[in-house]
């Protein structure tokens, strides 16, 4: 009895660690899409992007996720960025 209830709850959270995997996986996609979108645009109005090609911010965003694409927010758009 006491077992079956373990591998019941073991199941549940194997069930819970795999939707949060998932969410995470779209939440990167998401972003990294974004940031791809974003790049584009910057390369249509002639801007570059900072450091590295908008296809590998697009790259390091998918893999970072969030984290990266705040630091692509804050090289390209906060008050520190360049302005030209």
């Amino acid at each position: 009895m006491s077992l079956n209830l373990f591998q019941n709850i073991s199941n549940e959270i194997n069930s819970i660690g795999m939707l949060l995997l998932i969410i995470n996986a779209i939440v990167h996609i998401l972003f990294a899409s974004a940031v791809a979108r974003d790049a584009g645009q910057l390369n249509k109005r002639k801007t570059p992007t900072v450091f590295v090609s908008g296809l590998t911010w697009a790259f390091a965003t998918l893999v970072g996720g969030v984290f990266v694409a705040v630091g692509y927010w804050f090289v390209h758009y906060s008050s520190w960025a360049r302005r030209g």
